[in-house]
């Protein structure tokens, strides 16, 4: 994958960079949200789990709840659903506005950006993803955490992997909230999905005074 690059990184430090996970695909009825808000019931793969090495289809495959059987483009397909696991279409583009291995940042960007859709962590007014992908040659499914205010145009690494957050990365980004900084400069907030949920409590209120 273009953005990841991850034939220029080394090994050891692919590792501290990123979390990886099983690969298993939930193949219960979904569903399939198309560009022009259409919605269609069925089942949804977006994996082949069926060759030697899993990866990505390159067109999404359908299967409605009457057996009939369509390949969508990733571009005509808004997002989906398998199982209990949302995803959302972005077109990505990996900035050079910062050191990308150090604070990268994936501008929203239809003209030049590829085709992703991020898996669906927590929705609001700091919403979480994660974007997943395969090494080459290999059945794990690797994943990074990425955060994303509701108004702005790209969305941030949140995650060092094995290192825990990007604390330095994510002080900058939260500068409208001095008390989420401190609380993550102070170390008292440790996961992702408690710098979400503070932010949505806390931040997002004061933002609209």
């Amino acid at each position: 994958m273009k953005l990841l690059l991850h034939r220029y990184i080394i090994p050891l430090l692919l590792l501290a960079s990123v979390k990886f996970a099983a690969a298993q695909v939930d193949s219960s009825a979904g569903y399939l949200i198309l560009n022009n808000g259409a919605t269609l019931y069925g089942k949804v793969e977006h994996i082949n789990v069926k060759s030697v090495s899993p990866q990505f289809y390159k067109k999404i495959r359908f299967t409605s709840t009457d057996n009939r059987r369509r390949k969508y483009k990733p571009e005509d397909v808004a997002g989906f659903k398998i199982g209990n696991t949302t995803y959302e279409g972005f077109w990505l583009h990996q900035t050079s506005r910062k050191i990308q291995l150090v604070n990268p940042i994936y501008d929203i960007d239809e003209n030049n950006g590829e085709r992703y859709f991020l898996k669906v962590i927590k929705k609001g007014s700091l919403s979480h993803y994660q974007m997943e992908w395969f090494e080459q040659g290999e059945s794990t499914l690797w994943w990074m955490d990425l955060v994303k205010k509701e108004n702005d145009l790209f969305l941030m690494r949140a995650t060092q992997g094995l290192l825990g957050l990007k604390r330095k990365a994510l002080a900058d980004y939260f500068k409208d909230c001095p008390d989420l900084v401190k609380r993550i400069n102070e170390k008292e907030l440790n996961k992702v999905s408690e710098v979400i949920e503070f932010y949505n409590t806390t931040c997002s209120d004061e933002n609209t005074l």
